[in-house]
C-alpha cells in the first residue's frame, strides 16, 4: 500500500509554516488528532514561575498596556518560557473561556509536539518573530485562532522566553505585529537595564533622537572592555548574528577601550559619534555603571573638555559661539542652577534642547550624578507611566523579584530631563504635577511613596502657553515647569553660525584635519536649515564620510544629494541691512508673539524688567511713525 503524503496547509504559506506542518507530522500528530491537554502540575509550574521571576517582573505590566492597546475584544496576550510553557495571560473574559478550552492558559505547554504548528511552538523551534493565521494551524480545533508571537531575548543572549498576541481569527488587529515586537524590546531593554553587573553602559543608534527610548542600541561592557550583554537593537546595529558570541568594545565602535574615561567624559556636552565596521557612524551616550563611591576619578568633578577648535570648554562653555541669543538662555541657566528652580527650554525641533539641558547639567552642582533623560514623545502613552514611575513587585504570583524602579528613580540625586513634554497624556500629567509637589513617587502596583530628589528640566518644541489655551497641557503643570524658560534660537538666527560651523566640522572630523572650501561655506550659511542643528551635523558626518584618504578639503562634490537638491529649491532670499537697533527690536517683538502679548512672560525670557520692555516697545512704535510716509495736505 504507497504510504498516504503528509496533510498541507489549506493556504500558500511561507517555508517555515511548511516546515512546521512537516515537523507536526513527523510528531506523528494529525489534524483531527483529539484533545490532549499537557497541563504541567501545580509544582512544575510553580518551579517555572520562580525560574523566570525577573522575566516576568519586567513583562507583567507591559503584557496589560499592550491589551489595553487593541480596540478590539476577542484577544489575550500571553507570556510563554523557552520552551513554550504558559506562564501569564491577560484576556478579556469571554475569549479567555474560549481558549482554555484549547489549553490557552497558564501551566499548558504549547510546543510543537503537542501542539502542533502554532505561534508559541514555532518560536520556540525557531527563534524568531512569527504569525499563523486560522488554517495555518496544524491542529483543527486551532484554527479559530491568529497567533502571533516573538521571542525575548536575554541580555547575554539565547532566548528568555516568549512574548504572544492570539485574538479570533475573525478580529482584524493592525499594527499588531509591530506593536508586539516593539513591547518585547521594551522588556528587554528594562532587563539589560537592570543588570548590576559591568562597568559602563553604551547607548547608540544611528539618529541622536532616538537616544533614551526603548528603541536605542544598548550594552554594556565589563572592566576589560568585553561585552557582558546587549539588547536586539544594538545586535541589529552591530550585525552580530552569533546569540554567543559577543565582541569586545575595540571591535564594536573601533575606539580604544583605554580612552574609555575620555570618551565618558564628552558625553557631557551631548552624543559623540561611535564607528562601526561596516558604517553606518552611530550616535552613542556612555555613562558608568554604578562607580565605586571610593574611586576618586567617578567621584570629582568631570575635568573639562577639551574641544578640538576652540580651546578648553565644557558644559555651557562649549554651546558658547557667541550668539547673543544663546548668551543670553546660558547666564541665565548657570544662575538658577542648584536653586531648585525648574528650567524650561523652548525652541524648533534640532535647535539642541538636550545639547541645553546636558550642558546645563554638567555645569551645575548636580553633575556627578545621573542625568536620565526621557523623550515623551518617543514612549507610547500607555507605557509612560510604567517608565517614569516604576513598578512594585508581588502583583502575581511566582514573582520574587524587586520590581523596577521608573526613570523618575533612575534621576534621584541627579537631573531629570523631560524631552517634549507637550506630547505627556493628560492623565499623567496630574501624576507627574504631583509628584513634583510632593517630591515623592508611588510606583505602580503600589501604596508605598519613595522620596526623590531631582533637578527637572523640561523642553518642548510646540509652545505650552499655547497647548494650554487648546486644552492639551495642564495650566498648573505649566506653572510647575516654568520655573525659568529659555527660548533656544533656530540655526538660521543664529549670529555665530560661522564659529558654530567651525565646531561641528571637527566634532564631524573626529580630529581630522579637514576645512570646508569657501563655496560649501557660502551654501551652508545661505540654507534655512529647517532641521536645525540636528540637520546640519547629519550633513558634515555625511560630508566627511564621502572624503578620500587624502582629501582635507570639503567641496560641492561632497555635498549630499538631498542637501543638494533642497538648497536648489530654496528661494533666494537677500536680507535687508538691519542695524544693531533693528534687530534688537524684531528679537523684542518676536517673544512677545510667542507669549501671546504677555508682556510678563516676555520679559522674563529675555532678562529684562517690564519697564524695560515697554520701553523698547514704545522705541519701536516711534521709530515706525518716523518711517511713516506724509499723509497728502
Amino acid at each position: 500500500m504507497t504510504p498516504m503524503s503528509p496533510p498541507k496547509p489549506a493556504a500558500a504559506n511561507t517555508p517555515h509554516i511548511d516546515a512546521s506542518w512537516q515537523r507536526s507530522t513527523d510528531y506523528g500528530l494529525s489534524p483531527e488528532h483529539p484533545l490532549h491537554l499537557d497541563i504541567a502540575s501545580r509544582s512544575l509550574l510553580a518551579e517555572r514561575l520562580e525560574a523566570n521571576a525577573r522575566l516576568m517582573s519586567f513583562a507583567q505590566p507591559v503584557m496589560e498596556y499592550l491589551h489595553r492597546q487593541l480596540t478590539q475584544s476577542s484577544s489575550m496576550v500571553l507570556l510563554a518560557d523557552r520552551d513554550g510553557l504558559v506562564l501569564r495571560t491577560v484576556g478579556d473574559g469571554d475569549f479567555v473561556d474560549r481558549a482554555q478550552r484549547v489549553a490557552l492558559a497558564p501551566g499548558a505547554h504549547w510546543r510543537e509536539a503537542v501542539m502542533g504548528t502554532n505561534a508559541i511552538g514555532t518560536v520556540a523551534h525557531e527563534s524568531r518573530t512569527i504569525a499563523v493565521c486560522g488554517e495555518q494551524h496544524f491542529l483543527e480545533r486551532n484554527r479559530f485562532l491568529t497567533c502571533i508571537a516573538t521571542p525575548i531575548h536575554a541580555p547575554t543572549g539565547g532566548m528568555l522566553g516568549i512574548l504572544d498576541l492570539s485574538s479570533d481569527t475573525r478580529v482584524t488587529l493592525p499594527h499588531a505585529q509591530a506593536l508586539l515586537t516593539s513591547t518585547a524590546e521594551m522588556i528587554e531593554h528594562r532587563l539589560i537595564e537592570s543588570l548590576d553587573t559591568g562597568k559602563v553602559i553604551v547607548r547608540f543608534s544611528p539618529h541622536a533622537e532616538m537616544l533614551g527610548t526603548p528603541i536605542e542600541g544598548i550594552a554594556l561592557f565589563d572592566d576589560a572592555g568585553r561585552m557582558i550583554g546587549c539588547n536586539r537593537r544594538a545586535r541589529a546595529l552591530l550585525g552580530l548574528t552569533d546569540p554567543t558570541a559577543l565582541p569586545d568594545f575595540t571591535t564594536c565602535f573601533q575606539r580604544d577601550w583605554q580612552r574609555l574615561p575620555h570618551l565618558v567624559e564628552a558625553c557631557a556636552a551631548g552624543p559623540i559619534v561611535l564607528r562601526t565596521s561596516p558604517p553606518p557612524a552611530l550616535s552613542a551616550r556612555l555613562q558608568w555603571r554604578n562607580p565605586p563611591p571610593s574611586t576618586p576619578h567617578y567621584r570629582q568633578a568631570a575635568p573639562p573638555v577639551r574641544h578640538k577648535t576652540t580651546g578648553l570648554k565644557s558644559g555651557f562653555d562649549a554651546l558658547d559661539h557667541g550668539d547673543a541669543r544663546m548668551q543670553l538662555a546660558i547666564r541665565r541657566a548657570r544662575r538658577i542652577a542648584g536653586h531648585n528652580i525648574p528650567l524650561l527650554i523652548q525652541g524648533e525641533t534640532g535647535s539642541g534642547k538636550e545639547l541645553f539641558a546636558r550642558a546645563y547639567h554638567a555645569d551645575g552642582p548636580r553633575r556627578d550624578a545621573a542625568f536620565v533623560a526621557v523623550n515623551c514623545a518617543a514612549i507610547p502613552a500607555t507605557l509612560i507611566e510604567s517608565e517614569l514611575f516604576g513598578y512594585a513587585a508581588g502583583a502575581f504570583t511566582g514573582a520574587k523579584a524587586k520590581g523596577a524602579p521608573g526613570r523618575l528613580q533612575d534621576a534621584d540625586g541627579g537631573t531629570l530631563f523631560l524631552d517634549e513634554i507637550g506630547d505627556m497624556p493628560l492623565t499623567l500629567q496630574a501624576v507627574l504635577l504631583r509628584v513634583l509637589e510632593t517630591r515623592r513617587v508611588t510606583p505602580l502596583g503600589s501604596s508605598d511613596e519613595t522620596p526623590i530628589d531631582i533637578a527637572l528640566v523640561c523642553a518642548s518644541h510646540r509652545p505650552l502657553h499655547t497647548l494650554v489655551t487648546e486644552g492639551a497641557f495642564r495650566a498648573d503643570l505649566l506653572f510647575r515647569l516654568n520655573g525659568l524658560s529659555v527660548t533656544l534660537p533656530a540655526l538660521r538666527e543664529r549670529a555665530d553660525f560661522d564659529r558654530f560651523l567651525d565646531t561641528l566640522l571637527a566634532d564631524a572630523a573626529d580630529g581630522r584635519p579637514v576645512r570646508l572650501a569657501s563655496a560649501v561655506r557660502s551654501q551652508l550659511r545661505a540654507y534655512p536649515w529647517p532641521g536645525n542643528v540636528r540637520q546640519l551635523k547629519n550633513a558634515l558626518r555625511v560630508m566627511v564620510a564621502l572624503l578620500d584618504d587624502t582629501d582635507t578639503v570639503i567641496d560641492l562634490k561632497h555635498l549630499p544629494e538631498d542637501l543638494v537638491t533642497a538648497i536648489a529649491n530654496t528661494p533666494a532670499h537677500t536680507p535687508a541691512a538691519e542695524d544693531l537697533r533693528s534687530c534688537e527690536q524684531r528679537l523684542v517683538r518676536a517673544c512677545l508673539q510667542r507669549h501671546g502679548g504677555n508682556v510678563s512672560a516676555a520679559a522674563r525670557e529675555l532678562g529684562i524688567t517690564r519697564t524695560t520692555l515697554y520701553r523698547k516697545l514704545r522705541q519701536d512704535d516711534n521709530a515706525a511713525k518716523s518711517h511713516a510716509p506724509d499723509e497728502p495736505t
